[in-house]
């Protein structure tokens, strides 16, 4: 994994530049607490909505449910980085100017995922026989006040953030907050895009609200 800098104020700025985006093309945030089994469904019929609403801003591409390319559904063997690309490349599940996916070759090839809807955020995608792992570097943790305090708030923080989770991982020696997920190597790439941008989402709100909020409530308590 390249190595990283400044990536708190990078973070930070991504948030403000990627909400700031949502809102001149004219969305508002809307938040709901729904059981975890209907997510898919309320996804889909989000995305129906906003796609065939005449009310909405205006989007690119086809409002029609995109036709699944057969890797889209079902696979029968593990993925390989390149393979993933491939089918990335050329899925009409991928929105336009969605993501762009690069290959960073080594002895284990690894997926840089640039997610241009949340600022170019990069995700990176290792593959191995029994899963894929998709991450996300967040900040230094030397760069974090009252680490103890806030390590205990991250795991309790854990139940409220969908399909992440939070780690450590050491970068040219140094420790950063890392969020990461894990699927099933055989998965469908629909699964594997819904990651993507989940983790892209979550990342986003660990990177600006998850921090507010424990600085607020550390404050209080004080």
């Amino acid at each position: 994994m390249p190595r990283s800098s400044s990536r708190s104020d990078k973070a930070v700025s991504r948030t403000r530049e990627w909400r700031e985006a949502r809102k001149q093309a004219g969305f508002v945030k809307l938040e709901i607490w729904a059981p975890a089994a209907c997510r898919s469904d309320i996804q889909s019929a989000v995305r129906a909505i906003v796609m065939d609403s005449t009310r909405g801003p205006a989007l690119a591409g086809s409002a029609q449910t995109p036709r699944a390319r057969p890797m889209d559904q079902v696979i029968d063997t593990a993925w390989s980085i390149h393979a993933l690309k491939r089918e990335l490349d050329a899925s009409t599940l991928v929105r336009p100017d969605e993501l762009t996916a690069t290959v960073i070759e080594g002895a284990d090839p690894v997926l840089l995922i640039s997610m241009q809807e949340y600022g170019d955020l990069p995700i990176y995608v290792s593959a191995g026989p029994l899963q894929i792992v998709v991450s996300v570097v967040l900040w230094p943790v030397d760069e974090q006040e009252d680490q103890a305090e806030f390590n205990l708030f991250l795991l309790k923080a854990q139940k409220l953030v969908p399909l992440s989770n939070f780690g450590v991982t050491t970068i040219s020696g140094r420790d950063y907050y890392e969020l990461f997920g894990e699927i099933a190597a055989k998965t469908s790439l629909q699964t594997i895009i819904i990651e993507l941008r989940t983790l892209a989402e979550n990342a986003i709100d660990a990177a600006s609200d998850l921090r507010e909020t424990f600085k607020a409530s550390h404050a209080s308590a004080a």
